[in-house]
């Protein structure tokens, strides 16, 4: 790229773009003619990531604003919006929460929220609460789970309105109840409850569901919570002081003890701060650290003159680009990290401490302040008690590269051992992205579970995790039959059956239906409350090959019913793909099947499910129909439940490796599941006693010494299903010893 012309000396925003035109880098200027000017001088000295820049940039275009100010918040809007290449971007938004707190509910909710889950107004509506962004997922429930112990909150999700706005607020809170909670005060959506659950009973909930709180206390408790959320501590110990020494006069001692306790363990958690200072403003301090193409933040929040939080952060560059040792580069990371923080962050503080001076300080200044409300001042401290709050943050940036780039590097060694292991097996697709490992659990037959683990890229992916209840074998063990069922059940998610050309799936004439009307007669089918409306034909041109329908027998019940394919065309799953019309087109959530116990398994295939209590006005029907209609044989009562069976992602997403725990025979099993739906993925079986992997064709099985990175990979995936399914397995087992 040549160096453009014609270039104003005004604040802008400038953008680089490659030969396709797309903008692979997004940059602002005070003076755009000398900023782009830099990019272009002989003798310049650019880092790694500036001079792949501009070698793959092939035109220039510029946006003229008012004020730098301006500038700041367009290119972190288009940043955002445009995630370019070559600039230094945070993680994406999915991996970042908030804790959210709404006010306006009666009784607020404490959620842990994505990004992606929040309106933009969130930020601003001031009954609105948001604590973030944060990183770790782990540390936000652990931060939950100790303010559990001090505050009793509901950690449950129910949306409960309160009804008893024509008494006030006068209801007494849970601690000092005189009164029998009343349901009637309450209202809890789309639910209901007949008794509180157990944290009710031990104290770790108020039990506004059966409204044994108002909402005038537990907004107070939740405020509690927010305050120390905010690092205001101090308000919350007063509070405690307060309700102790009421509760003490009152000669309610158990109450004023259990005050006291939650008073010494706020104490405890504060005075373990290693920074006090009481007279210093609400601070964030920010350091990082720069590795090849990753920069590691670390942010220090003071609030009130105490150290209550730190967060750390990852910023990605190109991977071509070295950026760990170009000073220019490096202030640019910081005013980037800067921008893209503060557009996330729930709350400003007055002071940013940060490690060096800024070319834009100026402009982002103005820009925090203006978010806040308030002035915001950054400031660049050289010596003191300041700078060494700046060294300490450092110290824990280093310490969080160290951690990552130890994470990253056995991600690395996964994804080499996934690569050699497509090289052993010999695959077609040379690079193995994903792999699903099967087991089977079983007590001695009973509540036997089968498992799937998901590895990519040699890493575990726990979201795409799942659990199967088995349904067709059950009172015996038969591990050879249980992995069928679970990869049957697994596999149909891929299978691209679909209906014969020949054959379609209609509406039926008035012919067909005098003819269905014959072969339910003829063939001892459903014959109540015929409609044809109802009914879906399967035809072959004009000629009528099976039909099926759905009956609404009330307003909540809708029976899957007289279905029936003619002998010559059983066997191509016709009948699955009637179901599957009949039930994509029924508006109700739940559709019942009445059946034989014979034909139990063919319903429990498609997702139908064994009902212990069916509904009344099904039972009284069919209880009289059994003996004649269903030949004497034992009735069964199924259900398909839609919510059930939307699109799951793991099921959808097709593996380059099948891993089944066993040895020869549990991989023939896998084989014909294979078959059933004429799919082509690679499968082989790790027998555990000498850690053979049996390979379908192959008489011998593949021995690799021990340590191999391959066998290490298998031997992990095996391990965690196993794992997977016995943990599941053992579930069940307590649930159903405990009932």
């Amino acid at each position: 790229m040549e160096a453009p012309k014609n270039i104003p000396d005004s604040p802008g925003v400038y953008k680089m773009l490659d030969k396709k035109g797309t903008i692979i880098y997004v940059g602002k200027a005070k003076n755009l003619k000398k900023r782009v000017a830099t990019y272009f001088h002989k003798d310049y000295e650019h880092s790694s990531r500036t001079k792949h820049l501009l070698k793959n940039a092939v035109d220039l275009q510029f946006i003229e604003t008012d004020s730098e100010l301006e500038a700041l918040i367009l290119e972190n809007s288009l940043v955002k919006d445009l995630r370019p290449r070559y600039n230094i971007l945070m993680k994406d938004d999915k991996s970042y929460l908030y804790i959210k707190i709404d006010f306006n509910e009666d009784f607020p909710r404490i959620r842990v929220v994505r990004e992606r889950d929040l309106d933009k107004s969130d930020f601003k509506k001031q009954n609105i609460k948001l604590f973030g962004p944060k990183l770790a997922s782990s540390k936000v429930y652990e931060t939950l789970r100790i303010l559990k112990k001090l505050f009793p909150f509901k950690h449950c999700q129910l949306d409960i309105e309160w009804m008893g706005k024509n008494i006030g607020n006068n209801l007494q809170t849970y601690e000092n109840l005189q009164i029998s909670p009343d349901k009637n005060l309450i209202q809890v959506k789309n639910r209901v409850i007949d008794f509180p659950c157990l944290d009710y009973s031990i104290k770790r909930c108020p039990g506004p569901c059966i409204g044994a709180i108002s909402p005038f206390e537990y907004k107070k408790v939740v405020q509690q919570i927010a305050d120390f959320l905010s690092g205001k501590t101090d308000d919350v110990e007063e509070s405690f002081k307060k309700q102790m020494s009421e509760a003490a006069a009152s000669k309610l001692f158990e109450k004023a003890a259990r005050l006291r306790d939650k008073l010494f363990a706020i104490q405890s958690i504060t005075e373990k701060q290693k920074v006090s200072d009481p007279n210093r403003l609400d601070t964030d301090v920010i350091n990082f650290t720069a590795e090849a193409s990753h920069v590691y933040f670390n942010v220090f929040m003071v609030r009130e003159g105490k150290l209550i939080n730190q967060e750390n952060f990852v910023l990605d560059a190109p991977e071509t680009a070295d950026i760990s040792n170009c000073a220019g580069d490096l202030s640019e990371i910081l005013e980037s990290f800067i921008g893209q923080y503060y557009a996330k962050s729930s709350y400003l503080p007055k002071e940013v401490f940060v490690p060096q001076e800024l070319e834009n300080s100026q402009a982002l200044s103005a820009w925090l302040s203006e978010k806040r409300g308030d002035k915001v001042s950054i400031i660049h401290p050289q010596r003191g008690e300041k700078n060494k709050l700046l060294e300490l943050s450092l110290k824990n940036a280093v310490s969080f590269a160290k951690q990552y780039r130890i994470k990253w590097m056995a991600a690395q060694n996964m994804e080499n051992a996934a690569a050699r292991l497509a090289e052993i097996l010999n695959l077609k697709d040379k690079k193995i992205r994903r792999i699903e490992g099967f087991d089977i659990s079983h007590l001695g037959g009973n509540e036997t579970v089968g498992s799937m683990v998901v590895f990519e890229k040699g890493l575990p992916k726990n979201d795409h995790y799942r659990h199967f209840k088995l349904r067709t074998v059950t009172g015996k063990p038969d591990d050879y039959a249980s992995m069928e069922e679970v990869l049957m059940r697994r596999l149909k998610y891929l299978s691209a059956e679909k209906l014969p050309s020949e054959i379609k799936i209609k509406a039926p004439t008035k012919k067909d239906f005098e003819e269905i009307k014959l072969e339910i007669v003829k063939n001892n089918l459903f014959d109540d409350k015929l409609d044809k409306k109802d009914f879906l034909a399967l035809k072959k041109e004009k000629q009528l090959v099976g039909f099926g329908r759905i009956v609404k027998f009330s307003e909540n019940i809708h029976l899957l019913a007289s279905m029936f394919v003619y002998k010559e065309f059983r066997g191509k799953k016709l009948g699955h793909r009637l179901i599957e019309k009949l039930i994509s087109k029924c508006k109700s959530n739940r559709i019942y099947a009445v059946t034989s116990d014979d034909l139990k398994e063919y319903y429990a295939f498609f997702g139908f499910e064994e009902l212990r209590q069916p509904p009344e006005i099904l039972e009284k029907t069919f209880t009289k129909l059994c003996k004649s209609w269903l030949n004497g044989k034992e009735i069964v009562y199924l259900a398909f439940d839609k919510a059930k069976h939307k699109t799951d992602a793991s099921f959808t997403s097709k593996p380059n490796l099948i891993v089944i725990d066993g040895g020869k025979g549990q991989l023939g099993t896998a084989m014909l599941a294979l078959k059933r739906f004429k799919l082509e993925i690679p499968v082989i079986s790790l027998a555990k006693q000498f850690e053979e992997i049996y390979i379908p064709g192959e008489k011998a099985p593949i021995l690799l010494e021990e340590g191999d990175e391959a066998l290490k990979l298998l031997q992990r995936i095996r391990d965690e299903s196993h794992r997977f399914a016995i943990t599941f397995q053992r579930s069940l087992h307590r649930k159903a010893m405990l009932e």
